[in-house]
Order: structure tokens, then sequence, then C-alpha cells
């Protein structure tokens, strides 16, 4: 009797052992998931509702700053072909009288002089026709509140420098040199037109200074005197 009272014990609590690890481990990974799940969801709301007034809050200030601006799609380019430029007359300088000391010793000291000023004399030049040929490049520009263009060029150095002018000082160039779209302030400035945003073509009013687009409207004006 004591024996079957005791197995009856025994297997009734290994039951209910058995029952209460069954249940909490499922119960714990379900409530522990739905809780990260609902903090994720909150966070998000929260950051929409930031973002949501940030934006507000920055398009109260002025549409100005939040439209965008021209960026040319050769910038990097010419940057890296002027780095070049100037790496290599620096690469000549250094070491043009180096090689002619090293492989002409025999080689009287005016020979030298003279040949060395040739080769950096040459490299100076298409170093500075390249700055003279890019200096009007515009990588970025944009239009300030205030009405002004900021504008941001290429130096000699290939370093990167701003400069403003007001869009009322903007007229054709006279200057049969290349890469220049107009003149303002004494200073040329070249754009790619196709990468003008909308409403900066519209605003500067850049159609008088794009080529192409002249061309366009004198071909349609001549269709139009045929019909």
């Amino acid at each position: 009797m004591r024996r079957a009272v005791t197995r009856g014990m025994t297997r009734a609590i290994e039951g209910t052992t058995s029952g209460r690890s069954s249940i909490a481990p499922t119960r714990g990974r379900g409530v522990g998931t739905f809780a990260t799940r609902a903090g994720w969801s909150a966070r998000d709301d929260d950051d929409d509702e930031t973002r949501g007034a940030a934006g507000k809050d920055a398009g109260g200030d002025g549409d100005a700053r939040e439209r965008p601006s021209y960026e040319a799609a050769l910038g990097d380019t010419v940057r890296k072909v002027k780095v070049l430029s100037i790496a290599s007359l620096a690469a000549t300088v250094v070491g043009c009288p180096t090689f002619l000391e090293l492989s002409r010793p025999e080689m009287v000291f005016e020979a030298k002089a003279a040949a060395s000023a040739t080769v950096i004399g040459f490299g100076s030049f298409t170093t500075a026709l390249l700055q003279w040929f890019v200096s009007p490049y515009v990588k970025t520009m944009r239009i300030e509140p205030g009405g002004r263009v900021v504008a941001r060029k290429f130096a000699w150095n290939a370093s990167e420098y701003e400069t403003t002018f007001a869009a009322s000082d903007m007229r054709e160039t006279e200057s049969a040199r290349p890469l220049v779209s107009w003149e303002a302030d004494g200073r040329y400035y070249y754009v790619e037109m196709g990468m003008v945003p909308k409403y900066m073509y519209e605003e500067l009013d850049l159609k008088r200074f794009d080529d192409q687009a002249k061309a366009e409207e004198a071909a349609k004006n001549m269709e139009d005197d045929e019909e």
C-alpha cells in the first residue's frame, strides 16, 4: 500500500515538474519576443515623429536651403588631373637635374642647366596651361537665401575655394577662351548645363548662356518661318 502511494506521489511530482518545464520556457520566449518587437515599433514611431518635426522646422527657415545644388559631373576628374599635373611637375623639377647628374657626370654644368631648364619650363607651361583652361570650371554652385550665388572652383594647387556674385552681375562674355559660360565681377564661370537643376536654370536665366538651347531655338524659329 505504501509503495503504491509513494509511486503515485512520485509520478504526480514528475508530471508537474515536466509540465512547468515545457510551458515556462515557451511562455518566456513568446513574451520576450513580443516585448522586443513592441519596443522596436515604439522607437520607430518616435523616430518618424522626430524626423517629421525636424523637417517642418527646417522647412520653416526657408526652402532655399533644401533645394538641390549644382554638382559638376566631371568635378572629381578635373581635380585628379590637376593633382597629376602638379605631381608630375614636382617630379620633373626634382628628378631632371638628379637624373642628368647621375647619368651624365661628364657633362658640363651649363649644358645640364640648359637641359633641366628646358624640361622644367615645358612642364611648368603645361601645368599653367591646364590651370588657365579649367580655372572657370565650377564644381558646385548654390543660391543663398539672400539671392547671392556661391560657386566652388579649383585653385592652382587643386584645392577648392568659394566665390560669390549676384545674379544680376551675370552677363555674356566676349572672351574667346574655352570653357566659359558667363562672366561675373570680372571672373569667368563654366557649368555643365545638363547638370544644373531646373529651378536654378530658370531662376538664373541660364538659357541665355546655353549654346545648345540657343541653337535649338534658332532651328525652331527657322522651321516656323518656313511654314
